[in-house]
């Protein structure tokens, strides 16, 4: 049986601040910030799963789309600081991050979970871009452990 240790509730905890940070960061720049959020996803994810001219588009509107869903959900949460919005947040950047990964072919997928896994293990600040915006295999499930 394989055991993948949790991340420790510091780990967690950064993960989860890594996520508001880059959405803060970007919502600060007004209209820009979308553009610049899809941008930032696609050029940080071509490099690891080359996606095709066919898929550019795709994955454009998709990380527009997941930004326009994203951002209200933000902006709650900071108002509020109220628990479920909180935990609504970080529900639809799980949701994001499954529609995501439907969108890869299966090579892709595979390219994907691999170049993430590695940074996990062994490269700390390409760990902590990627886990900005994206969710390891580990990650992910930790996530959904702690919240469903």
């Amino acid at each position: 049986m394989l055991i993948i240790p949790l991340l420790s509730f510091g780990q967690f905890e950064k993960s989860i601040k890594l996520k508001v940070a880059v959405i803060q960061n970007f919502v600060q720049k007004g209209e820009e910030g979308e553009k610049m959020y899809w941008q930032t996803k696609g050029q940080i994810t071509f490099g690891i799963v080359n996606y095709t001219e066919e898929q550019n588009p795709i994955f454009r509107d998709l990380f527009i789309s997941q930004y326009k869903e994203i951002v209200p959900i933000y902006n709650k949460m900071n108002e509020t600081s109220n628990e479920d919005d909180s935990a609504l947040f970080i529900k639809i950047l799980i949701r994001q991050e499954e529609d995501y990964r439907k969108l890869l072919t299966e090579e892709q997928l595979k390219k994907y979970f691999a170049a993430l896994a590695e940074f996990e293990k062994s490269n700390p600040e390409a760990n902590d871009s990627y886990t900005s915006l994206f969710f390891s295999e580990r990650l992910l499930k930790e996530y959904k452990e702690r919240l469903y």
